[in-house]
């Protein structure tokens, strides 16, 4: 199973990270959030990873042509949208990007974006909330590459990883006090992943 790791706010949480086997690393650039960095901070971060790891940018944009934009600038392998309708996502996927929609988990939901994307993130409530629910409620199913995240750490995790998605993401739950992601709690969680 992949593992996502999100909020990724500096170099050396995103080297730890890489170096304990995350497979993709979430930047995100969006207004008011607590993790938000500038596109240019992201894409000095994301020039210094290796070919293998996934640099994945998470936005809420106003267009598909803002969405390009920030893409472009950030310099990332990944758009994560939480938002835009199924036509503008499906324009993006036509110019070539790779693409994952955060939708609720929520089956009629999912099934508007499962043709015009690459995964779907699932998540209940305000994205980046770190809030738990019910992962069995995940319509998993639905499409090729489910992506469960919100709220997941080393103690309800495998309520997760029983719903055998295609990758878990954790952003909150391996942090310390500071905010800054812990590499004893990156480890462990990336570890029950593999297992």
């Amino acid at each position: 199973m992949k593992v996502k790791v999100c909020g990724i706010t500096d170099a050396k949480d995103a080297a730890m990270c890489e170096e304990l086997g995350a497979d993709a690393l979430g930047f995100v650039h969006v207004e008011g959030r607590t993790r938000s960095l500038p596109l240019d901070q992201i894409a000095d971060v994301c020039s210094t990873l290796g070919p293998m790891t996934t640099k994945v940018l998470v936005c809420s944009p106003m267009s598909k042509d803002e969405a390009l934009r920030l893409f472009e600038r950030a310099e990332a392998d990944v758009l994560q949208l939480h938002s835009l309708e199924p036509m503008d996502v499906q324009c993006l996927k036509d110019e070539g990007v790779r693409l994952i929609r955060a939708v609720r988990p929520d089956r009629a939901e999912a099934s508007r974006f499962v043709e015009s994307v690459d995964a779907l993130l699932f998540e209940s409530g305000e994205p980046g909330t770190g809030r738990a629910y019910d992962y069995s409620r995940v319509p998993v199913s639905v499409c090729k590459r489910p992506i469960i995240a919100g709220g997941l750490n080393l103690n309800n995790m495998r309520s997760a990883i029983a719903m055998n998605p295609y990758a878990l993401d954790v952003s909150s739950g391996v942090e310390d006090a500071s905010g800054k992601k812990d590499p004893d709690l990156v480890a462990q969680f990336v570890a029950r992943c593999k297992e």
